[in-house]
């Protein structure tokens, strides 16, 4: 989708971010943009910002878990706009915390906004996409989704299942004959407030936060992401250009880290050697087979 002027962008976490980044590159590029966000008030003060400044948006509150709602934000922007061309399931949250400590609440929090919102946000509108012949998903991931990361293991595992939902999404897109593309964005650091969702944390339908908090709880792991937020992150405005671009390219994959490469490598050299090793050893004889059943 070379063209972006004119068209129509709808970006959930639209309110700060890599979503608010996504909605000013959209902006720039002549098109109009639908804002979804959970944050009534923050989402109020962008809509008035960028009205002020000449864009031309729409503002949606939307709790991407709740199917009912994006399929409540999907019809509102048809009916404003008359059309959807590009569709960012960008909404997230990341708290963080040891694997085996993080309550059910925890796991059920991050489940429901970073893969299910992503799962609400195609049903709502993919049909509609396939149907106009035109169009192009862009779902946000992580480089958490490209390898594990450690104190956020249910963001890991709701973004390693966000790539793999949208590799699927992209082949039966092309098995349907559809021209609709898909993106999916794998941002490495990124100076977000990504670090502070725990303000949106669904006190209504969860009770309230896990007394440990939201945030890495082993020192080394705080540490880390400290360090690596405060000397490697990119501005939201740099992702948010490199991803625009794979949009308009019709490119699958947008890493901003290249570094996660070399640790997929080391991923990869390690179950190249166990699938070696295993092929080398020679299969058990029928006596042996029985003794090991036994």
């Amino acid at each position: 989708m070379q063209e972006l002027n004119g068209k129509v962008a709808v970006v959930t976490g639209g309110a700060s971010g890599i979503g608010l980044a996504l909605v000013e590159r959209f902006l720039d590029a002549g098109m109009s943009v639908v804002l979804a966000d959970v944050d009534p008030a923050g989402l109020d003060a962008q809509v008035h910002r960028l009205t002020a400044a000449g864009g031309r948006v729409l503002g949606v509150p939307t709790d991407v878990s709740d199917a009912a709602s994006v399929t409540d934000l999907a019809i509102a922007s048809w009916a404003h706009f008359g059309a959807v061309h590009v569709l960012c399931n960008n909404a997230g949250v990341g708290p963080g915390g040891v694997t085996w400590e993080l309550p059910d609440s925890v796991w059920r929090w991050v489940i429901d906004v970073d893969l299910w919102g992503v799962v609400h946000g195609i049903r709502a509108f993919v049909p509609r996409l396939v149907e106009q012949g035109e169009g192009h998903v862009l779902n946000t991931a992580s480089v958490a989704g490209i390898v594990g990361t450690p104190g956020m293991a249910p963001y890991s595992a709701a973004k390693h299942a966000v790539v793999g939902l949208s590799q699927s999404l992209r082949r039966d897109l092309q098995m349907a004959g559809s021209p609709v593309g898909v993106s999916v964005l794998c941002p490495g650091m990124t100076r977000t407030r990504m670090n502070e969702s725990g303000r949106n944390w669904p006190a209504d339908r969860l009770g309230p936060p896990p007394a440990t908090g939201l945030e890495p709880s082993h020192p080394a792991t705080r540490q880390d992401f400290l360090h690596r937020s405060a000397t490697q992150a990119l501005e939201a405005s740099d992702v948010a250009a490199q991803a625009v671009s794979a949009i308009q390219d019709d490119r699958f994959w947008v890493v901003t880290d290249p570094s996660v490469l070399d640790r997929l490598e080391a991923e990869l050299a390690e179950a190249r050697r166990s699938v070696e090793a295993t092929v080398a050893r020679p299969a058990p004889s029928a006596p042996e087979r029985i003794a090991a059943e036994d």
